[in-house]
């Protein structure tokens, strides 16, 4: 089992990642918004890791995070979701969003996550909310920073992006900020990480 991989970022590709360490490259399958918040090609990372073996095909998946990987493998234990589906769910949400998600069992702003239905949804709720005390979760006021997103979110959709990379970019601008910006501050930053090459 590897748990996590420290070496240099060799590149970049739709979706994964490849990191050299020692001279030898390492493909790992990671979430967009990690993709969004990494550092030059040749800088050291550390990345959090799961391996999934199945008879024809070894992959490594992979988080900034080892509160992400927690979350990762709790997905991974409820029925019917497999790695894609955990990955495109922690694309969207961080931990503490999932986390309130689920304790607060609202299965709309769950399917928001790319091939989440609502079966599927309800499902995760169903199997995971004994499993997540409200009290570990980071102490946020309710909504403050989803209301926001979701602002932003939407404004990026009436311009013509799609769901998943409008929220990735969003999540990413937010980043950049110390304090919390308005949502048309958020919206200028979110664009200009969408039009860079």
């Amino acid at each position: 089992m590897i748990a996590f991989l420290k070496g240099k970022l060799a590149k970049i590709e739709n979706g994964a990642v490849i990191i050299d360490v020692a001279g030898v490259g390492y493909r790992v399958q990671v979430p967009m918004s990690l993709i969004h918040s990494l550092p030059e090609i040749n800088a050291q990372i550390t990345i959090y890791t799961h391996m999934v073996v199945r008879e024809d095909d070894i992959s490594l998946y992979g988080f900034k995070t080892s509160e992400e990987l927690e979350f990762f493998l709790k997905l991974l234990n409820v029925s019917g979701v497999g790695p894609k589906v955990a990955l495109a769910i922690l694309t969207v949400f961080d931990p503490d969003e999932l986390g309130r998600i689920i304790v607060s069992e609202d299965v709309a702003a769950l399917t928001r996550a790319s091939g989440i239905g609502k079966k599927i949804a309800g499902r995760i709720i169903l199997e995971l909310k004994d499993k997540i005390k409200a009290t570990e979760l980071k102490d946020t006021p309710a909504g403050s920073k989803t209301g926001l997103i979701n602002d932003a979110v939407a404004a990026l959709e009436a311009l013509g992006y799609n769901t998943m990379e409008a929220h990735n970019s969003v999540k990413a601008a937010l980043a950049e900020f110390d304090g919390e910006p308005s949502v048309a501050e958020l919206i200028k930053a979110a664009l200009r990480l969408l039009v860079k090459p």
